[in-house]
């Protein structure tokens, strides 16, 4: 191989080498991979204690299909995702700020379903079970 070649290829590892992907998030922090979220704990609440937060008017869950985005994973990291996916379609309803969203069975099947209710309100989960 020509001297020269070696240097080509040398120059082109250093290059790919040099351009790596980074981010520079919002604080100024080079992160190697675009993150969704990172683990701070020097979090804390009790900055924001006494601070009034803003709620919707029609609530920070507003329709049907938000209350199903927000009980979905939930329900698949309770009770596995093959468990849920079996349940679907799910039953959803609203009843004094309350979703209520329940599992379904295949006909002639037998047993229990996922149930999980949320505030419309302010989004609180108030319950999560499997019946029998």
């Amino acid at each position: 191989m020509p001297k020269y070649e070696c240097y080509i290829i040398a120059a082109f590892f250093l290059i790919a080498g040099c351009t790596t992907k980074t981010n520079t998030n919002v604080r100024g922090r080079e992160n190697t991979q675009s993150l969704d979220y990172v683990i701070n704990k020097k979090l804390s609440s009790s900055g924001y204690s006494e601070v009034k937060g803003h709620l919707p008017e029609n609530g920070v869950v507003p329709t049907a299909k938000v209350a199903f985005q927000i009980a979905e994973p939930i329900l698949i990291n309770v009770y596995g995702k093959e468990n849920i996916e079996s349940e679907k379609p799910f039953s959803i309803n609203l009843e004094a700020d309350v979703w209520i969203i329940e599992g379904s069975l295949e006909e002639g099947y037998d047993g229990g379903v996922a149930y999980i209710e949320i505030r419309k309100s302010d989004g609180k989960v108030l319950t999560v079970i499997h019946t029998q």
